[in-house]
């Protein structure tokens, strides 16, 4: 009991054309669409239109078609019986043949990934007359719209470990890599027992709140993220340059908080902000904090350098040399305060530190004002001569 395999990858076309019917997935398998009930296609390519029942008959011999990015997920009495994540086509037999699988799913990621979920989910009962068969959408679901009404607060590494608030509106694109348990934890009940809808699309009004959900998680999931990010000695401004880089973060976030990928077989592989704006009262601390940074270190060594410089100059040309020595008086107090504001900055920056050099040979090149005469001693009173009285003097 399983699936032969009759044919693989790139010739599913030509050798499909050869079987009178087989089960594919539908043609509304749209960008959004995560899972999708096979259909019964007649060999000239149209559907088959008897009957939805009639259409998802599957008995000993049903073929089935398997495109790329899709895996098909056969399922009797709400357990599954094959899974298939390779192209290809496939027949399905109840005979006890020895080449018959239950699983297809190549040498390569899924073969590791929901393995094991097969073995936990897989239906262990003997096949029934009617089974039911699945598409599950193997491609990026791209588009998904998120927006925070508040503002998520986080701790910014890059701006000295801040508590900083910040707004955020965009896309974000999932992916399924474990459809086994995709199937098993996130689609509704109805859609899986074959008994309700026939498709299960996000966002379209009857996904049962799982996109609400979804969103939920990933704008919870932020603050942690932006957080992250930050610690790599990065802005959050850098993140319109890094979007998957970013989406690692995010998508570690939702697991460690809602277990998207151990639950549900989810993983977040890109986002795309649109806006990422600070309030005003961290835009305030981060000019605050820029400040800071400009006036200590090698920056504001230069800054204080460039400025010393800028005076001088504008002394010169303006107050002549009685106002050079009073700017030399304050750019000498300047000068043994400059030392001490961080000389190794200064030292790890040149520029910052031959505008240093160069502000002290202005101030040694400066003229200085001549000194002001001394005042004359007022003269000694004449001694009176002998016998003479001072009034007679």
């Amino acid at each position: 009991m399983g699936f032969l395999k009759a044919f693989g990858g790139a010739l599913g076309g030509s050798f499909a054309n050869q079987w009178l019917e087989y089960m594919a997935q539908p043609a509304n398998m749209t960008d959004h669409v995560l899972l999708a009930r096979a259909r019964a296609v007649k060999v000239n390519g149209s559907e088959n239109n008897d009957g939805e029942e009639n259409g998802m008959v599957i008995s000993n011999g049903s073929k089935f078609l398997v495109p790329e990015n899709t895996c098909l997920i056969l399922v009797k009495n709400g357990g599954i019986e094959g899974v298939i994540a390779e192209p290809g086509g496939y027949t399905y037999t109840t005979d006890n043949v020895p080449e018959a699988r239950s699983m297809f799913a190549g040498d390569g990621f899924f073969a590791s990934t929901f393995g094991q979920s097969f073995e936990q989910f897989k239906y262990g009962g003997q096949p029934g007359n009617q089974q039911v068969a699945f598409y599950v959408n193997l491609k990026d679901i791209a588009g998904l719209r998120y927006g925070t009404q508040n503002p998520i607060r986080y701790k910014d590494a890059f701006y000295g470990n801040m508590m900083l608030a910040v707004t955020s509106n965009g896309t974000y694109t999932i992916k399924v890599v474990d459809p086994v348990l995709m199937f098993k934890n996130l689609i509704p009940v109805d859609i899986a027992s074959g008994q309700g809808r026939g498709i299960f699309e996000l966002g379209d009004g009857n996904d049962g709140g799982v996109e609400d959900s979804l969103f939920a998680g990933f704008v919870g999931s932020l603050g942690a993220a932006l957080s992250a990010f930050t610690k790599g000695g990065k802005s959050i401004d850098d993140i319109q340059g890094g979007t998957v880089e970013f989406a690692k973060e995010v998508n570690k976030a939702v697991e460690e908080n809602y277990q998207w990928g151990t639950k549900y077989g989810l993983e977040i592989v890109n986002v795309q902000p649109m806006g990422l704006d600070w309030d005003d009262n961290s835009a305030e601390m981060i000019n605050k904090f820029n400040l800071g940074n400009l006036m200590q270190g090698g920056v504001g060594a230069g800054y204080m350098a460039a400025q010393a410089a800028d005076g001088l100059k504008a002394a010169g040309q303006n107050g002549g040399a009685a106002n050079m020595a009073g700017m030399g008086i304050g750019f000498g107090m300047m000068g043994n305060m400059m030392p001490n504001m961080n000389n190794m900055g200064a030292m790890q920056n040149p520029i910052a530190a031959q505008q240093m050099q160069q502000a002290q040979q202005m101030q040694q090149a400066a003229p200085q004002a001549p000194a002001a005469p001394a005042p004359a001693a007022p003269e000694a009173p004449a001694t009176p001569a002998e016998g003479e009285t001072p009034a007679q003097a």
